[in-house]
């Protein structure tokens, strides 16, 4: 400020005013116009910065606010996960075998590719059998059945 050219500003102050003043400027060794001069420097950039918090503030409140939705989906993703794990180790277990070779076949055999591994027979008829199917673990197809309907409920959440 020095370089500046100054000007010179009147101003009445209430003591208390004029007296933290004096001490703001014997405890830097300054002279009283110097201290008046800083104090109102940093007074006056603190009215000009008040926008600029406000912005941040905003800022900081529109990021807290997506952080928290992408813990959300997170959290969706995590579960969407878990059920397909699930669902993926239910579907590799034997749940039976096939009408025609009697070989194993497993709940991806029957729900996915819909044929024997083996002999490539249709399963179809096993989903719907006209009798109880004694090639088929009843108990086994409904907990895949049962996993199946996790992960595509996950999977509808996930997609609200």
């Amino acid at each position: 400020m020095s370089d500046m050219a100054t000007e010179v500003i009147y101003a009445r102050v209430p003591k208390e005013l004029k007296d933290a003043a004096d001490e703001y400027a014997r405890n830097r060794g300054a002279t009283l116009t110097s201290a008046v001069v800083d104090l109102l420097d940093r007074g006056l950039s603190a009215v000009s910065d008040d926008q600029s918090v406000v912005e941040l503030e905003k800022t900081v409140a529109s990021l807290t606010a997506d952080n928290a939705r992408l813990d959300g989906e997170l959290q969706g993703a995590r579960m969407e996960v878990g059920a397909l794990r699930n669902f993926t180790a239910r579907a590799s277990r034997k749940i039976g075998s096939c009408p025609g070779c009697t070989g194993e076949i497993s709940g991806y055999d029957l729900l996915a590719a819909g044929r024997c591994p083996n002999c490539e027979r249709g399963l179809s008829s096993l989903l719907v059998p006209d009798k109880t199917s004694a090639n088929l673990d009843q108990r086994e197809l409904l907990i895949l059945v049962g996993a199946l309907g996790a992960l595509l409920g996950a999977a509808y959440l996930m997609s609200k």
